[in-house]
């Protein structure tokens, strides 16, 4: 019995609780958003990876750039523009760590893509200022899961088509004007340039 007492008592002592068991990264379930390479260093340039490593590339105008792919491994990133090697990042723990080289200006950033659409039934206030003026023009955005809305006073019921790019961004083009909000880290901004007149604006919007 004494025997049988001291064995059980060491295995008892030798089992290990298992650790939590991390989730596999995907990098189809995150995009990167890049600063300081668009038509203006402000503008957001966002990444996305789809499977059979198809890549789009999306910026202010609208659209993606295409022939894009991608590979992924060993925590290395590769991105290649018809065969050619273009960008390269390294990812550790769900972060970049490095990546390749870009202009003094450039930050970027992996953002996990939410499960629904960040912008859907909300409503915010803020303002756009245009390059080089210190005045803010005020106004309102309200959207739908298509469509949104935008005025200083009277927001009417939302009467304009957007984009949305994996539930973090909203995009739309309209007579020359291209926008695109990014809902990330809590915060609503948005970039806004308008072809015929060359002049860039920057929004900073808040959720009502």
């Amino acid at each position: 019995m004494l025997l049988l007492l001291g064995s059980f008592m060491a295995c008892k002592k030798d089992k290990v609780t298992p650790g939590p068991i991390e989730e596999p990264f995907d990098i189809t379930e995150y995009v990167i958003v890049e600063w300081g390479i668009g038509f203006n260093s402000n503008d957001p340039v966002i990444n996305t990876f789809d499977p059979q490593s198809k890549t789009s590339i999306l910026t202010i105008l609208g659209g993606g750039i295409a022939n894009h792919t991608h590979t992924f491994e060993n925590g290395v990133l590769k991105i290649f523009y018809e065969g050619t090697l273009r960008k390269e990042y390294t990812i550790r723990d769900k972060i970049i760590i490095s990546h390749s080289t870009q202009p003094a200006s450039y930050t970027c950033k992996l953002v996990k893509i939410p499960k629904i659409n960040q912008f859907n039934g909300n409503l915010y206030s803020g303002g756009w200022k245009s390059d080089g003026s210190l005045l803010t023009l005020i106004a309102s955005l309200k959207f739908t899961d298509t469509h949104y809305s935008e005025a200083s006073i009277n927001l009417p019921v939302p009467n304009k088509a957007y984009t949305l790019i994996k539930n973090i961004a909203a995009q739309s083009y309209i007579d020359g004007i291209g926008s695109i909000w990014l809902s990330i880290d809590g915060k609503l901004e948005g970039s806004r340039l308008n072809m015929n007149t060359q002049k860039e604006s920057k929004g900073t919007f808040t959720k009502q």
